[in-house]
């Protein structure tokens, strides 16, 4: 454990915890294994969110290409033609060419700033109340709220159980558990739970205190408490929970791609409608 303590950076709380738990007990490559298990099973999730969600990003940054494109490039063309002609322009194409002319003249400042925003957004992160209110955000926000608690909850139980096999304390297994998942607000019920529990309250007990944490993790918790089988009942709730959050994947996927479809489809709709309006007004003059 010394040894690993020294490279913090590239070892979690949770695999030192682990390592600790299995010299103490005389278990250690069991914990290792265990630990391997635990990372492979947060690999494979990560791996799953990301692969998910690679198409949705990929239109998104394909309609900023398009869009971006044509103001740029068609909206100058059509501007000029049209002032040439003197052509009143609508209030839309009016709009979209002060816009036009806006990103032509700034566009150095505007993609500084487009660069700049994420890592300000990384560094303010790192102040402890930005932090607070981002992450507790996350677990609000609509749609993809319901999705980051599961999340969190599954990855949090799973730490826990994991520990809990390997002889860890149920506080220290909190504890440990609440460094983990890397959250404000999972912090914050980490703390809870470890004096909840050293108040005498069960486990099931002080879990329940907590609605993120699905009923179904409580009912495992009070099963397994009573059977003296914790670890085991709770890692079968979270393999329900982990094939939860696939279903609620796949769920959000099928919502989420016409959206976009239909939305990006519209916008470059009414861009061009707004390019194209001026000259169907002057043609029927012409007529």
């Amino acid at each position: 454990t010394d040894a690993f303590s020294k490279y913090r950076k590239l070892f979690s709380d949770f695999f030192l915890g682990m390592v600790e738990a299995g010299e103490a007990g005389g278990k250690l490559a069991q914990s290792l294994d265990i630990s391997a298990k635990y990372l492979e099973r947060k690999v494979d999730l990560s791996n799953k969110l990301k692969s998910s969600f690679a198409y949705p990003i990929i239109v998104v940054v394909m309609c900023l290409v398009v869009i971006t494109a044509l103001i740029l490039f068609v909206v100058p063309v059509f501007s000029k033609i049209y002032r040439g002609l003197g052509v009143p322009l609508p209030a839309a194409t009016q709009m979209l060419v002060i816009f036009s002319i806006i990103m032509t003249r700034w566009w150095p400042l505007l993609l500084g700033l487009a660069i700049a925003v994420p890592f300000a957004f990384r560094y303010l992160q790192k102040n402890r109340y930005v932090k607070s209110k981002w992450d507790y955000f996350k677990y609000a926000m609509p749609v993809f709220g319901r999705l980051n608690r599961l999340i969190a909850s599954s990855n949090f139980i799973r730490s826990f159980a994991m520990l809990l096999s390997t002889g860890v304390p149920i506080i220290k297994a909190f504890q440990v558990s609440g460094l983990v998942v890397n959250n404000e607000k999972m912090a914050e019920i980490s703390i809870d739970l470890q004096r909840s529990v050293q108040a005498g309250n069960s486990v099931a007990d002080s879990l329940k205190k907590h609605d993120i944490f699905p009923p179904i993790i409580v009912q495992l918790a009070s099963s397994g408490e009573q059977a003296g089988a914790l670890w085991q009942m709770l890692n079968k709730g979270v393999d329900f929970l982990e094939k939860d959050i696939e279903r609620m994947l796949d769920a959000l996927l099928v919502k989420l791609e016409p959206i976009l479809t239909l939305s990006t489809g519209t916008i470059i709709g009414l861009i061009l409608m707004a390019v194209y309006l001026p000259m169907f007004d002057y043609m029927s003059h012409l007529k």
